[in-house]
């Protein structure tokens, strides 16, 4: 039912809010959950009555016309069409995410067990192979890293700024749905495993045995525990970016034009303006200030002031929103 609640809402997110709209997607709201429970009598799986619901009642427009608020909806927002996400594009993208999960997380784990390699080359006497060992398997780490994330960045590039359609929205929440059980596993694994990894650096300490060979135990499991966090919760991210957003979303600290005009509607321009100056303005100020004061032991708290600012003042926008 949690779709189905979603979907509505995507459909009516650019309606405004009257008495009037919200009588009538409350009356959409009965009679779609009515349908879906009629269908899951019939036999439907949970999946085919959802899908089978959101086809039947059609797009927005039909729906407002039918209930008789086709003025109000001439005043909407209407979404640029023109280049918007494709089902092909999402899966694409999805697929990348999957790589880019895979890849990031094994580069992570590889650089946490290149130091619990040279923990346990010091363990049995021989450091210089250990030594010899840390760059290495750091740099394959890194490699990791940097190659994932240099394709990932590419192909958010081709999706910035770009629409994110209804039907869209319905395949990313079904993906999202089915992936939650994995989601669910891989973290309690993840978590477990960095939890019990204290249990050989407690044991090498009370049964007195070779302390780098527990450290070295610790930090492989710390590093297979952190593997699976990192994987199953980027996955769980890319099928939620597309389950969140009207408009793809590159940089979260710089939205795309279309994505800034939706969130901040007439807005838009004074918000671009104050990503351009604002941070330039603050660096400039915690400049001044500690060379004029000497203040750096304590100057640098002007940044969490600052960023706490930017967040009430782009909230103070959203809120300005037509």
């Amino acid at each position: 039912m949690k779709t189905i609640h979603d979907y509505l809402d995507s459909l009516f997110l650019h309606v405004p809010v009257t008495e009037e709209t919200k009588k009538a997607k409350e009356d959409l709201s009965a009679i779609m959950e009515d349908h879906y429970h009629e269908l899951i009598s019939q036999g439907k799986s949970e999946h085919e009555a959802i899908g089978a619901v959101i086809s039947e009642f059609g797009s927005v427009d039909e729906l407002l016309q039918a209930l008789d608020v086709s003025a109000l909806y001439e005043e909407r927002q209407t979404p640029d069409l023109t280049d918007a996400i494709t089902d092909e594009e999402a899966f694409d993208y999805w697929k990348t995410v999957r790589y880019f999960a895979l890849y990031l997380s094994t580069g992570i784990g590889l650089c946490i067990s290149a130091v619990a390699i040279f923990a346990f080359f010091i363990g049995v006497n021989q450091e210089g192979l250990g030594l010899l060992m840390l760059p290495v398997f750091g740099a394959i780490g890194v490699g990791f890293i940097i190659s994932s994330a240099l394709k990932y960045a590419a192909y958010r590039k081709r999706l910035d700024d770009r629409y994110i359609s209804n039907e869209i929205k319905y395949v990313a929440r079904q993906q999202l749905d089915d992936y939650e059980k994995s989601f669910r596993i891989g973290l309690v694994i993840g978590i477990g495993l960095c939890i019990f990894s204290l249990a050989p650096v407690l044991m090498s300490s009370i049964f007195y045995y070779d302390t780098p060979l527990g450290i070295a135990m610790f930090l492989f499991m710390v590093a297979v525990g952190v593997f699976f966090i990192v994987y199953v919760s980027v996955i769980r991210s890319g099928y939620a970016k597309l389950v969140s957003e009207t408009y793809f979303v590159r940089d979260e600290d710089r939205p795309g034009t279309r994505a800034t005009k939706h969130k901040y509607g007439e807005s838009a321009g004074r918000v671009v303006f104050f990503h351009t100056v604002y941070w330039p303005m603050i660096v400039v100020l915690y400049l001044m200030g500690s060379f004029a004061f000497g203040a750096w032991a304590y100057s640098w708290v002007i940044f969490i002031l600052a960023g706490v600012l930017q967040d009430y003042f782009l909230h103070q926008f959203s809120q300005k929103r037509p």
